[in-house]
This record gives structure tokens, C-alpha cells and sequence, in this order.
């Protein structure tokens, strides 16, 4: 028993392990492409790693994913959206929350208007993307659960078809079928 719940336990563990890890990376290049002046480091096209980086993130975390549930997956890139929504947050109030700006209102409308769009732009990339992963990892690469899951319908049917096969020679042998009458004694 205690087993069981030590494995639900490290199971749940590792799925908010890899929502963590999926938050920080998206935000990480949500605002290294979004906040350009604001980031160390220089990306590309600002436009792809915004539209790419949520969707290849929640596509990843719905293929980690494969053996929990599809709705375990959406929720976890319901999950894995909020917190990189609330990382964009905790970095744009970073110079209010360290004394160094003070909060004024219009810092207050471009950072309300900062976080909506990122709301905008993250939630559904990121859950779509999850619940997509999830599919096709399921495709690919299915849980021991599913596999299980189809070894035994496989088994079933293969029973299913000797019974079949059993009755099928087993109505032949009971009915006798009349001999066929030579060709010259049927009438044409």
C-alpha cells in the first residue's frame, strides 16, 4: 500500500517537475523575444520563437506525458501556460519588487497590458500543443498501460476467432449437403 502511494507520490512529482521546467523555458524565451532590450541574450526572429518555442515546449511535455491521461496533459499545459505567464509577471514587476522603480500607473497599464497579451499568446499555444504531443506520443510511443491495453483485446479476438472457427466446422460437420446431380439429369 504504501508502495503504491510512494509511486503516485514520484509520479505526480515528476509531471510538476516537467511543468516547472516547461514554464521556465517558455518565459525564458517569451521575454528574450518579446522584451528584446530587456534580454541577454539575442534571438533571431522574435516572431518564431514566440509562436515556436510555447507550442514545441507543450508538444514536448504532451510526449513526456504518454502515460498519464489526455486530460492530465491538457491540464498540464493549462498548468505549464499559468506559470510561464506568472514568470513574463514576476520579470516585469522585477524592478518594483527590488525598490529600484517605483509602481506608477502608467507602469501599471503596460504591465497589465504585457501580461494580457501574453496570456493572449501563451495559453493556447502551449495547451494545444500539449494536447498534440500527447496524441502522437500516444501514436508512437505508447505507454506499457496501452500496450497492455491492446495485448489483451489482441488476446480476445484471438479467441473470438478460434470459437468462430470451432462452430463454423462444427455446422459443416452437423449438415449434410445433398450431392450435386451430374449435369445430364438437371433440367434446363
Amino acid at each position: 500500500m504504501a508502495k503504491g502511494r510512494l509511486s503516485g507520490l514520484r509520479r505526480w512529482a515528476l509531471v510538476l517537475v516537467w511543468i516547472v521546467l516547461g514554464a521556465l523555458t517558455i518565459a525564458g524565451f517569451f521575454i528574450a523575444a518579446f522584451f528584446g532590450a530587456f534580454s541577454p541574450i539575442e534571438v533571431g526572429d522574435p516572431g518564431a520563437v514566440i509562436l515556436l518555442v510555447p507550442i514545441l515546449t507543450g508538444f514536448l511535455l504532451g510526449i513526456l506525458l504518454t502515460d498519464e491521461e489526455i486530460v492530465v496533459a491538457a491540464g498540464a499545459g493549462v498548468l505549464t501556460a499559468v506559470l510561464s505567464i506568472a514568470f513574463v509577471g514576476l520579470f516585469l514587476m522585477s524592478p518594483v519588487l527590488a525598490g529600484v522603480a517605483r509602481a506608477t500607473q502608467p507602469f501599471a497599464a503596460f504591465l497589465s497590458s504585457r501580461i494580457v497579451l501574453s496570456t493572449i499568446v501563451l495559453f493556447p499555444l502551449v495547451v494545444v500543443g500539449s494536447v498534440i504531443g500527447r496524441g502522437i506520443g500516444d501514436l508512437f510511443l505508447p505507454s506499457p498501460r496501452v500496450k497492455q491495453q491492446l495485448e489483451e483485446i489482441r488476446e480476445e479476438t484471438r479467441r473470438w476467432h478460434e470459437a468462430l472457427d470451432r462452430l463454423e466446422h462444427r455446422s459443416r460437420d452437423e449438415v449434410q449437403l445433398p450431392e450435386p446431380k451430374p449435369p445430364e439429369q438437371r433440367k434446363g
